[in-house]
């Protein structure tokens, strides 16, 4: 008899697709998504900030969260809008979560070449309620999941000498990542040298290196627009209001012991960098302490955009946060075998992708699992690699084997 892990994978992924469809269509159902797209999409802060933005980028009137809100996104919502309205936005979010879905996966397996794997990563991706949640809202969570997806896909072909199209592959999506969450500069720079090195030993170096540049126009782009437009040489002035708004009030809330974040937003808000800096060298330990505690909420929250209207459906967010933890926390001996014994750069990029977001996730708080769930395509996919190159692989079909070959015995 052929099972479902082993049909072809185009019927594999049919299947998978239409799994995942009904697990949407449930989802969406029980939370009452549905009825309210008109006036959920852009009802968060945050998302009328961005909706500003593309009010502006389309011939509307100037903003000031030009400054903190980079071009990328606001571009895709507010053309999406002018095509289909409000509910096209939602269609946007929709088909980056199909894609996130069938990347995710394709990425998974080219790693480890396994239907298991591939199926594995879709499935927990489909299932995950927030992400569904968030398909109704009017920010950028699925779109930075599909970039991480591409991104990951685009990795796993990558080579120690890139040719010009594994160049684009692994640089193209980062660059695009910084131009909707600035957060991932950490991760570009990394990206940047890694290609650089591999680009000074490839047999095409010329080519790749044109691709190379190539791929960093969206960041010259948002640059532009920030010295034109706000004044300002940088990717975005967000981070100078998560620092100062978020994680320096928080400390100098644990500091003081005064748990007024407006009185601490206000002290911290006109902090130069330097002082900034000596704010948190004079309180390291202080400061070490609200980073873990900032981001240990972050990672067991709940969904935002719940509330108390769905207990049921917020209980198994919390649920599957708290499993997602402990996976994390076992994750880590794992993937440490799995560098040691194969000495994967891939998955090194992997997790310093995820380290990448889990690092915002420590100094912002308020926000609910929307910082944080976004690298779940990244730490799935390190998972099952790390899985693979740590030998649980070949032990599995050791026991699978002897499994089989083990005589059964018959009634007499």
């Amino acid at each position: 008899m052929v099972t479902w892990l082993v049909l072809k994978r185009s019927t594999l992924l049919i299947v998978l697709n239409l799994v995942a469809a009904i697990t949407y269509l449930l989802v969406a159902w029980a939370s009452g998504s549905f009825a309210h797209i008109q006036t959920s999409v852009f009802s968060s802060p945050d998302s009328q900030e961005y909706r500003a933005v593309a009010d502006w980028i389309y011939g509307g009137p100037w903003t000031q969260v030009v400054a903190t809100r980079p071009f990328l996104f606001p571009s895709l919502i507010g053309l999406a809008e002018r095509i289909g309205g409000i509910p096209g936005v939602w269609l946007l979010n929709l088909v980056l979560w199909f894609a996130s879905l069938n990347l995710a996966a394709a990425a998974a397996y080219r790693f480890v070449k396994s239907n298991w794997a591939a199926a594995f990563v879709f499935l927990v991706l489909a299932i995950n309620v927030s992400l569904i949640v968030l398909s109704f809202e009017g920010l950028t969570e699925l779109t930075v999941v599909a970039l991480l997806a591409l991104w990951a896909y685009g990795l796993s072909h990558l080579t120690t000498r890139p040719t010009p199209s594994q160049v684009a592959w692994a640089l193209l999506p980062v660059a695009l990542l910084v131009v909707v969450k600035p957060e991932f500069e950490l991760l570009l720079a990394v990206m940047a040298l890694v290609l650089v090195i591999g680009i000074a030993r490839s047999d095409t170096r010329g080519v790749a290196a044109v691709v190379f540049a190539a791929c960093l126009v969206p960041i010259v782009i948002q640059l532009a627009v920030m010295v034109h437009f706000a004044g300002y040489f940088g990717i975005s002035r967000i981070g100078d209001v998560t620092l100062r708004g978020y994680y320096l009030a928080r400390l100098e809330i644990f500091i003081t012991h005064n748990n007024d974040l407006a009185l601490a937003r206000l002290q911290t808000a006109g902090l130069t960098n330097l002082g900034a800096a000596r704010l948190v060298l004079s309180h390291f330990g202080t400061a070490l302490e609200v980073f873990a505690f900032n981001l240990n909420q972050n990672l067991l929250a709940g969904s935002s955009f719940l509330g108390g209207v769905h207990p049921r459906i917020q209980a198994v967010v919390f649920t599957t946060q708290a499993a997602y933890y402990i996976v994390l926390v076992a994750m880590i001996p794992l993937v440490a075998v799995a560098l040691w014994r194969a000495r994967d750069g891939r998955l090194a990029l992997l997790c310093i992708a995820a380290l990448n977001i889990f690092f915002a996730g420590g100094l912002t708080f308020r926000q609910g699992d929307r910082i944080t769930i976004v690298a779940l395509p990244i730490w799935l996919i390190a998972l099952v690699l790390a899985f693979k190159e740590a030998g649980g692989v070949e032990l599995a079909r050791s026991i699978g084997t002897r499994v089989r070959a083990t005589p059964t015995s018959t009634a007499r």
